[in-house]
């Protein structure tokens, strides 16, 4: 465990001279500032003050109407967290820190996303006598611009080895930047689209797992800059071209390593707990409002398309990618794996609404039903209902009206959160909607 001495005592031998102090937003926005080492101490110990009003701001960076935080509202405060401290190694003489916010009081500030992940990870450790770990895995395009248009950087395919190769320097400085930050990485592919490329992380407790998400999404996007490149988590940046999510596996341990996913006396064959069936139970039953947090951009509802290989069925499986949840085969460790999000969310809002969703699950022993082993894109409508099947929401409004009613996330994540979050949600419905794009222009004046 790292203390605040020992921060204090590298920064002073590696002769750092800034340190970022930062915390993401509702939009998934990092947001932060730069202090001196001088100024180090004084923040771990009471925290660099921010308006409460940051909270309020929507991913096109304006302030929302009617937020909830405002110029009378006064400040949280962000207190790095010496376990996440790391030096910046593509910036000079630099390091970062992840920050919890608390009130004035210095307690945990209700509107903290991270405050919120901790909580609910206690929560597990009380109630199911196991510590819960994540894994991460991030699809994203490298992208180039020519003549003003931007344009994949290279024309890879699918799990070719050219695509790695041809992106070797790139992905070399990124693995050794995630690597001197503490962020270990078990699998790198080309993949699906030109210039597209997934990074899995490696699995880690639930808390470190969500800050190496984090850490990761900052590198790939500021080493990519470095390089005169632009790297996007953007889940469909292409009309045409395969859209990038984000699998976020799930296990849970008990303290002497037992997994407390499995059961070889699994009557469906799986070799699943129940445990296992109720937490995926929990996130089917909140299925609409978890792709409101894990899928929080107008873009995201055009990946998450029948036949794409993205969710767009609320429904489990084994080693079945249609689905939203994905039990791996059995061969291998026993988990699962949340399909349903992408690189434009909040990573903790992410973790802490899945945890929840598993929670009421498990409390109220939600029977996931039986797996599906088909492609669920091929089934009719009248398939789907027989099987007891929906449809994930089909655009954000829909996903934020289904989250809107979700009264128990609401309540385990903090009420304070969950407005917010669908205010500033609505507010980027609403910009959409008014937004008439190139596409209306020319299909439109020139037909009527």
């Amino acid at each position: 465990m790292t203390s605040m001495e020992k921060v204090l005592e590298i920064v002073e031998k590696e002769k750092i001279e800034f340190i970022r102090i930062e915390f993401l937003d509702y939009a998934g926005i990092t947001r932060g500032r730069t202090i001196r080492p001088a100024e180090l101490r004084s923040a771990m110990e009471k925290g660099i003050n921010f308006s409460t009003a940051i909270m309020s701001f929507d991913s096109m960076d304006e302030y929302i109407p009617n937020p909830t935080y405002g110029p009378n509202d006064g400040d949280f405060f962000a207190v790095p967290d010496p376990e996440t401290f790391a030096i910046v190694p593509y910036r000079k003489n630099t390091a970062r820190m992840i920050c919890d916010l608390v009130d004035e009081n210095g307690e945990p500030w209700e509107g903290c996303p991270r405050q919120a992940l901790k909580r609910l990870l206690n929560e597990v450790e009380s109630l199911l006598g196991g510590k819960m770990y994540l894994a991460f895995e991030q699809e994203a395009y490298l992208l180039k611009e020519v003549n003003g248009n931007l344009q994949p950087a290279d024309q890879s395919h699918c799990f070719s080895i050219d695509g790695v190769d041809v992106q070797e320097d790139f992905l070399q400085e990124v693995v050794y930047s995630l690597e001197a930050m503490g962020v270990k990485t078990e699998q790198i592919s080309s993949e699906y689209g030109p210039g597209q490329l997934e990074i899995n992380l490696k699995y880690a407790p639930a808390l470190k797992a969500t800050d190496d998400q984090v850490t990761f999404a900052q590198v790939f996007k500021q080493v990519a800059r470095n390089k005169g490149m632009i790297g996007t988590l953007m889940p469909k940046p292409f009309q045409h071209l395969a859209g990038s999510g984000l699998h976020v596996h799930i296990s849970l341990f008990d303290p002497s390593g037992e997994n407390l996913f499995e059961d070889i006396t699994d009557q469906r064959g799986l070799d699943m707990s129940d445990k296992a069936y109720h937490f995926i139970g929990g996130i089917l039953k909140h299925g609409p409002s978890l792709i409101a947090i894990g899928a929080p951009s107008v873009n995201s509802y055009k990946r998450m398309q029948p036949g794409s290989w993205a969710p767009a069925h609320i429904c489990y499986g084994a080693g079945n990618r249609s689905v939203l949840v994905r039990i791996p085969e059995k061969r291998r460790t026993r988990r699962f794996e949340y399909r349903g999000a992408d690189g434009t969310c909040n990573p903790y809002l992410l973790a802490a609404c899945l945890v929840a969703a598993g929670l009421h699950g498990i409390q109220n022993r939600m029977d996931p039903g039986d797996p599906i082993d088909i492609d669920v894109s091929k089934m009719s409508e009248m398939e789907l209902k027989e099987k007891g099947i929906t449809w994930v929401p089909r655009n954000l409004s829909q996903a934020i009206d289904h989250l809107a009613e979700d009264t128990i996330l609401a309540e385990t994540i903090g009420r304070s959160i969950w407005e917010e979050f669908i205010k500033i949600k609505r507010t980027e419905w609403d910009k959409f909607n008014r937004h008439v794009s190139d596409w209306e222009l020319r299909l439109l004046s020139s037909r009527f």
